[in-house]
């Protein structure tokens, strides 16, 4: 027999969802059996319907799909988003689902982990056209989707005055450690635990040994946590997509779709010689950035010693609002943590994880978090705490590796820190020979000889090349010969850097030359 779409991710026992349902509520409910299920990187979502039309959402934790953590660390993160949202509820204005009921094991008589709670009105800021770029109808598969909806500057303005606002509320429950919350079993209150940050879980991080997840007392301590993570994943984990002196094609930096998947096939074709994402040099570079961030922490720390909860994803997706923009909910509070104050300050960007939010929206969130006043902060307009708060922006997605261009995160943070052109550093070389002097330390060298020594054999390397670059394709001969340069002067120059200026010379070149 064909298998109901609602089933598609999970075997559950849906009867048991349904009782469990109008138990709570009182009233009879149903479900689609037909409907499929939403799903997300880390979820999968279902709709109970009862019979007034109100309706319930019901999601549990997708598994074997993209592997972001342990089944342990799953449950913890989904007992400690359940607190959060019932602590945000009982103590807060803040608008967020409630919850009706969790588990954070398969151990119920539904069968799976789950969170059984309210469903956000309005529609998600995804709807809209956030950047205000011009946006075409566009078919995917064979599916039409229609335009995003259209977003005045004003209305971009409201939204992140009221997300200042509600940051601000935030600031006004404090704690006195840093990681997550959970909920006292039948106690009533909640206790700080272990910090489940997505810096500190994502990406298989979670498998590292000698963590320290917390909780922690203070902030020096987090940080270092953190920049240990980012480190310890350079060293041992899969790094791909980043490499660190060659950023992956960003559309933004290209005129043309045509152009941006040449870019994206060259750099394809350069990162696959010798195996560079992996190999022990680019991971050196990565560990390397974890030195210069560990001699960068007092410029982070804003001197405070209670701690703010705050969302780890704030993006376009997870804020529902009503037909005026008022902000109706934030859903997904996974892996949210309490910190310090200026991960709360930082302004969230929305739109993307690279790039910061516009100057006028960082106005509007500084102005909507000002006007509602905070007890934690002795001084809401000081300039010192915005000032650590738009580092650590940059700071915690280069932890986190959110970025296609680390190196620019990187720079970006040092001018910020240490108030001078990323330009002028290194006697006036820039950056790269910063790295490079850093490199030939010697216990730089003994760390590179170490990674090195997981990196592929010669033999190896050539049979990954004879495989992507097979000898009867001509084709493919001219490639591999641009790829095979570009790796030689790589190699013979520190300050060689891969970005979005030397695809279109490369394209350029061969445009009015020929093959190089």
């Amino acid at each position: 027999m064909k298998k109901d779409k609602v089933y598609s991710f999970a075997k559950f026992n849906l009867d048991a969802l349904l009782s469990l349902s109008e138990k709570l509520r009182g009233r009879p409910c149903t479900c689609d059996v037909s409907q499929m299920p939403k799903s997300g990187s880390l979820n999968w979502v279902i709709f109970i319907s009862f019979d007034d039309g109100l309706e319930w959402v019901f999601r549990s934790p997708r598994d074997g799909f993209h592997s972001f953590y342990s089944n342990e660390t799953s449950s913890k993160i989904l007992a400690s988003e359940a607190s959060t949202l019932m602590y945000l509820n009982t103590h807060t204005s803040v608008p967020v689902p409630e919850v009706y009921s969790y588990s954070e094991s398969s151990d119920n008589e539904i069968g799976v982990p789950y969170i059984l709670q309210s469903k956000a009105s309005g529609r998600s800021l995804a709807s809209y056209n956030w950047s205000g770029l011009p946006d075409e109808e566009v078919q995917v598969s064979g599916i039409h989707h229609p335009p995003p909806l259209a977003l005045s500057d004003k209305d971009r303005e409201k939204v992140m005055s009221q997300l200042g606002a509600i940051m601000s509320e935030l600031s006004d429950h404090p704690f006195e450690k840093i990681g997550s919350l959970f909920s006292d079993d039948g106690a009533g209150g909640y206790n700080i635990g272990e910090c489940l940050s997505i810096s500190l879980t994502w990406q298989d991080r979670d498998s590292l040994e000698e963590r320290d997840r917390g909780p922690f007392h203070e902030e020096r301590s987090y940080l270092e946590s953190l920049i240990s993570a980012f480190t310890m994943h350079a060293k041992e984990l899969p790094l791909a997509p980043h490499i660190f002196t060659a950023p992956v094609p960003d559309e933004q930096d290209y005129q043309s779709r045509s152009s941006l998947r040449a870019a994206g096939g060259r750099w394809n074709n350069f990162v696959a010689i010798g195996a560079k994402i992996d190999s022990g040099k680019n991971r050196l570079l990565y560990c390397i950035a974890g030195q210069f961030l560990r001699e960068m922490i007092p410029h982070l720390l804003s001197g405070l010693s209670s701690f703010t909860l705050s969302h780890p994803d704030l993006h376009l997706g997870n804020i529902y609002v009503d037909d005026d923009f008022n902000i109706t909910s934030i859903i997904d509070w996974s892996s949210s943590s309490s910190g310090p104050i200026t991960e709360l300050l930082a302004t969230p960007p929305l739109a993307s994880s690279a790039e910061p939010a516009a100057e006028f929206l960082v106005a509007a969130f500084r102005s909507g978090f000002r006007q509602r006043g905070s007890r934690i902060v002795p001084d809401p307009t000081h300039a010192h705490l915005w000032e650590i708060s738009e580092r650590l922006w940059y700071f915690t997605r280069l932890v986190r590796l959110l970025s296609k261009n680390d190196y620019d995160h990187f720079r970006r943070l040092f001018e910020l820190v240490y108030k001078t052109s990323a330009d002028e550093a290194g006697d006036g070389r820039g950056l790269l020979w910063l790295f490079h002097e850093r490199a030939s330390r010697d216990e730089n060298k003994a760390l590179l000889a170490e990674l090195q020594e997981e990196d592929m054999t010669r033999e190896e390397l050539e049979k990954e090349e004879r495989a992507r670059f097979p000898p009867s394709r001509t084709v493919d001969s001219d490639v591999l010969a641009v790829a095979r340069k570009l790796t030689l002067m790589s190699e013979m120059n520190p300050l060689f850097f891969a970005d979005h200026r030397l695809w279109k010379w490369v394209e350029e070149a061969r445009q009015t030359d020929g093959p190089l």
